[in-house]
C-alpha cells in the first residue's frame, strides 16, 4: 500500500504471505477464506487448479447471462451448489399448484449421456432441458462404477479411484398426502421410497472429497440391484448397504 504522506510503498502481512503463496505455486488464503474464515471461493491445493476453475466458472455463468439458460449445469461450477439446488425446488414447487416448499424433496433419474472432461462445458452435445427441475453434469463416482448397460451400481475397476457420472435430472416432488395436494400434490407414482430403499442406494453428493455435513449438497437414489435379486445370498445384505459400507459417494470434484 502506498503512505499518503511521503509516498513510501510499504506491503502488508496479507499481501507478503499471498506473494509467497503464488511463488510456491499455493492458492494464497485470502483468496479462499475472508478475515474470519469462511469460504468466499472454490478450494484447490493447487495454484493452477484454482486458475483454471475461475475462467471455467466464469464461462458457464456468462454464457448463462449473456445467451440462455444452458440445457444441463456444471453442478461444480457454482459456490454454493445446495442454494441452487434449493432454488430449484422453489421453481418447481412455484409450478404446481397446492404444492408447500416444506413438504417437497428431491427426485432424480440418471441419463445416459455423459459430458467428460473437467470444465463442464457442453460443446457438442445437444440436449433438451427437462420440463421440470435441471439437469446436471461433472460429478464423479467414488469407490464403484455406473453400468451403462444396466443403470446400476458395479464394482469398479482395480486402480480406478474415479469415474466419470452420466448426467442427473434433478426435480422435486411433494411428500404431502395425496389427499391434501392433488391434483398437483399428489405423490410421484414413480418415486416409492420405501421400496426405492430395497433396491437402491441413497447416495451422498459432496462437494469436496471431504466427507462431512459441511460439503453435503443433496442425496440421490442410484439403483443398487434389481428387485429380485435385492439381497446377496452369501453376505445376508442387502444391495444398497453393500454400498453403503464400501462407502461409494458422488463428488463434484476429485481433489
Amino acid at each position: 500500500m502506498v503512505d499518503a504522506i511521503d509516498g513510501t510503498i510499504s506491503m502488508t502481512a496479507e499481501i507478503v504471505d499471498s506473494i509467497d503463496a503464488v511463488f510456491d505455486f499455493r492458492v494464497p488464503r485470502s483468496w479462499q477464506f475472508d478475515p474470519t474464515g469462511v469460504e468466499r471461493s472454490w478450494l484447490t491445493p493447487s495454484l493452477a487448479g484454482w486458475l483454471k476453475g475461475l475462467v471455467d466458472r466464469h464461462y458457464q455463468l456468462n454464457n448463462w447471462i449473456a445467451k440462455e439458460r444452458p440445457p444441463s449445469f456444471w453442478l461444480t461450477g457454482f459456490l454454493n451448489p445446495q442454494g441452487f439446488l434449493t432454488s430449484m425446488k422453489q421453481e418447481v414447487t412455484r409450478m404446481k399448484k397446492g404444492w408447500s416448499l416444506d413438504e417437497v424433496t428431491y427426485f432424480s433419474e440418471v441419463k445416459k449421456d455423459i459430458i467428460g472432461g473437467d470444465d463442464g462445458r457442453i460443446e457438442g452435445k445437444t440436449l433438451a432441458p427437462p420440463a421440470e427441475g435441471v439437469f446436471i453434469h461433472g460429478l464423479f463416482l467414488e469407490g464403484a462404477a455406473w453400468s451403462k448397460v444396466e443403470q446400476k451400481l458395479e464394482e469398479s475397476q482395480p486402480k480406478v479411484l474415479f469415474t466419470a457420472f452420466p448426467i442427473l435430472m434433478v426435480s422435486a416432488m411433494s411428500t404431502a398426502p395425496p389427499a391434501q395436494g392433488a391434483p398437483g400434490g399428489a405423490r410421484n407414482p414413480k418415486l416409492d421410497l420405501d421400496l426405492m430403499a430395497k433396491t437402491h442406494y441413497f447416495c451422498p453428493v459432496y462437494k469436496y472429497p471431504k466427507r462431512n455435513d459441511k460439503y453435503l449438497i443433496f442425496r440421490c437414489y442410484l439403483k443398487a440391484e434389481g428387485a429380485q435379486a435385492s439381497v446377496n445370498p452369501n453376505k445376508g445384505m442387502t444391495a444398497p448397504m453393500k454400498w453403503k459400507l464400501s462407502g461409494v459417494c458422488l463428488l463434484c470434484q476429485k481433489d
